[in-house]
């Protein structure tokens, strides 16, 4: 059996109220949403990812904290943001339970909303050894869009070190432009890792890259006992499509801000207000 390392409790507490006022009205009597989804499977294991990333590459100490988390059953592995994770839990208990949304939960679910760090959800169908992304791009539209599960070509270094308590060895390997360092587990003999990271004879308990711009470390891990389905969203407003496609909307978005608020047409500014929205830093987790 695995040891379970416990999740850190801070995770668990509540999320403090942010010091701005919220403005909505009439928020008694308003029905939350349950979350349109299909469960693929129940997971196994539910292992939780410090993340750190850095959105400019010119500012390589100004980085975003966040967590992420990586659920790992028989068929199908999910990775994505466990604030974003969470949120979708909360909805769907409000729904079953028929809970109307106070001020306190919509505060509660929008605070939540606002630590999500990593923009992407991951469903990894092991059989069929293909990845589907659901991710948003610049903007609050989600996309979708189905690839290869990279095969990453691994070596294995010199080097050992301790990550929360287990005896971890060192990797390196390429992936989408980023050069990378793996400290992967053998004890825990699970081939898998957050992101897109497989293939190694161990869980991956930590990778970053070489420039130190993006970085998973391992905060928890426990064996699922209960209910804890692996899903993808199925929301009809979800734009299917192609990842180069995304990937363009993305650099665009991040070229023009103002373009990208205003080309659908839903929203206006002004020229003024335009001529003041400045150009967004371009620095993906994938470079190529």
């Amino acid at each position: 059996m695995y040891r379970i390392l416990t999740i850190l409790s801070a995770m668990f507490l509540s999320i403090s109220v942010f010091a701005q006022t919220v403005n909505i009205r009439d928020l008694q009597g308003l029905k939350p949403d349950s979350i349109h989804k299909k469960i693929l499977s129940n997971a196994d294991y539910f292992v939780v990812y410090d993340y750190q990333c850095v959105p400019n590459p010119q500012n390589p100490t100004g980085k975003q904290k966040g967590l992420t988390f990586l659920q790992i059953s028989n068929e199908y592995n999910r990775f994505g943001d466990y604030n974003q994770y969470r949120y979708d839990s909360l909805m769907d208990v409000s729904f079953r339970e028929g809970n109307q949304i106070d001020q306190g939960g919509f505060t509660q679910r929008m605070n939540l909303l606002r630590l999500v760090r990593f923009n992407e959800s991951i469903i990894y169908n092991i059989q069929k050894n293909k990845l589907t992304i659901q991710r948003t791009a610049g903007s609050t539209t989600r996309y979708q869009y189905d690839e290869d599960c990279p095969k990453l070509d691994w070596t294995l270094l010199d080097g050992d070190t301790i990550i929360s308590g287990y005896q971890c060895f060192k990797a390196s390997t390429r992936l989408f432009g980023r050069d990378y360092i793996a400290w992967y587990c053998p004890e825990i003999s699970i081939p898998y890792g957050p992101y897109k990271f497989n293939g190694l004879p161990g869980l991956v308990l930590r990778v970053t890259d070489t420039k130190g711009h993006y970085d998973f470390t391992l905060n928890g891990l426990k064996k699922v006992s209960g209910y804890n389905p692996v899903y993808y969203w199925t929301r009809k407003d979800i734009v299917k499509t192609k990842r180069d496609t995304v990937r363009k909307i993305y650099k665009n978005a991040c070229d023009d801000p103002a373009e990208a608020m205003t080309g659908d047409g839903a929203v206006t500014i002004s020229e003024e207000t335009r001529a003041k929205v400045k150009k967004r830093p371009y620095n993906p987790i994938e470079l190529e």
